[in-house]
């Protein structure tokens, strides 16, 4: 059964992982997926099943890493718009100029 090429990252990779799984679940299977296909010894189907798997946690471990960013940014964004409204900038300055 042939997964289709144009769904989302997010959706290609839920078709075979579950939205439980953590970043560091998905990432420690990766690496046994592998280390299982540079091992050798599977079929020319288990490796391919292997390997779309794979392919998938990737997708997936892809997806976690950039939402992660963008809310980084985003607090980021937010935190200084709040130090911008509240002064605290010009207060942090100050104190980095008197410790010099």
């Amino acid at each position: 059964m042939a997964k289709s090429m144009n769904s989302t990252p997010k959706q290609a990779a839920q078709n075979n992982v579950g939205e439980s799984d953590s970043f560091e679940h998905s990432f420690q299977r990766l690496s046994e997926m592998a280390e299982q296909l540079e091992a050798g010894g599977l079929t020319l189907a288990e490796a391919t099943t292997c390997f779309e798997e794979g392919m998938r946690l990737v997708q997936f471990c892809n997806q976690l890493l950039n939402d992660a960013e963008l809310k980084i940014t985003e607090l980021k964004e937010s935190y200084a718009s709040a130090e911008d409204l509240t002064g605290f900038s010009e207060l942090n300055e100050y104190e980095q100029d008197q410790e010099e």
